[in-house]
Parts: C-alpha cells; structure tokens; sequence
C-alpha cells in the first residue's frame, strides 16, 4: 500500500526503527527495507530517509514467530490480512525486533496489565479492593481510559516498593 507521511507520524517517535529484509509479495527474493514501529503501525520504506513509505502493516491481532530458512534470523509476522516473511541481521536484532512487534499488540498489554494488577495486590498485601482493574465482566471504578489507568498503577507499585523497601531498612 503506497501512503504519503502524514503529519502525525512524522511526529512520531519510533518505539523501533531499523533495516530488516522482508520477502516480496510476488517475488522470491528478499528486500532490505528500513522499518519504523510506531505503536501498532509497522511502516518499511526502500531505504532510511525516503520520504514515503513503501507500506504500512497494522499489527493489531498479529503474531510472530521464529521460522526455519535460508537466512539465520528469520521469522514470521503474521498480521490479520497476510503473512510477512522477514529476517534481521542479527540474533541481539531478532530479540529485540519481535519484542517490540509483540509489544504493540492489544495482547501483550493486556498482560502487562494483569502482572501490575498482580505486583499491586501482593504489595499491598490485598488490602485493597481491586475488583474491577482487569476483569471483564465489571464495569471499572474509574473512568479514566486505559493508558491513565496503566500510568496509575506503575505510579503506585514504584510507591509502594519504595515504601516496603524503606521498611526494610
């Protein structure tokens, strides 16, 4: 899909930016494309610094997987519409290249979600009620979206391990 740079992504800081090869659509070979991960977007232009980008992947719902081929650091990104075959550079670039692609699905942050909640209440001792942080089948107490929500509870675990190490000492 061919798209001109929009404002809002030229604004955006990469949580990932790097040249990996990506097997062509229709063709055999691989192509080095210099990647960008903005959130959930997955943006490959030809090379660093060209001014549009040759395509963009919505990583929502995606999956990756490590994947037997030719090149060494190989793996699979497959998103709802298709399956891209791709490789790093190196095994330190594959680590953190499928880190950060699983990092931007829903489903990682809902993880990472239920570990605070967990790291909250053992901290607390489960003094606190926090029924509703990351049940579905309640409406929750705050209506605050989820990213305030997310910064709250980093917020008051780093308080509270502060405190109980404060405690120890």
């Amino acid at each position: 899909m061919k798209l001109e740079t929009s404002s809002r992504l030229a604004c955006c800081t990469p949580e990932k930016e790097g040249y990996l090869l990506k097997k062509g659509g229709r063709h055999a070979s691989y192509h080095r494309r210099w990647f960008m991960l903005c959130g959930n977007l997955l943006l490959y232009w030809e090379r660093q610094g060209d001014p549009s980008p040759l395509g963009l992947i919505l990583l929502e719902g995606s999956t990756v997987t490590l994947r037997k081929s030719r090149l060494e650091y190989a793996f699979c990104l497959c998103s709802v519409s298709r399956v891209y075959k791709m490789a790093a550079d190196s095994e330190r670039e594959l680590e953190l290249w499928v880190k950060a692609l699983l990092s931007a699905n829903l489903g990682y942050t809902q993880v990472l979600l239920g570990e605070l909640r967990s790291q909250y209440l053992s901290l607390t001792k489960g003094h606190i009620e926090l029924s509703s942080i990351g049940q579905k089948d309640e409406e929750p107490r705050w209506g605050a979206e989820f990213g305030a929500l997310h910064q709250w509870l980093g917020e008051e675990v780093a308080r509270l391990r502060h405190t109980s190490l404060i405690g120890l000492s």
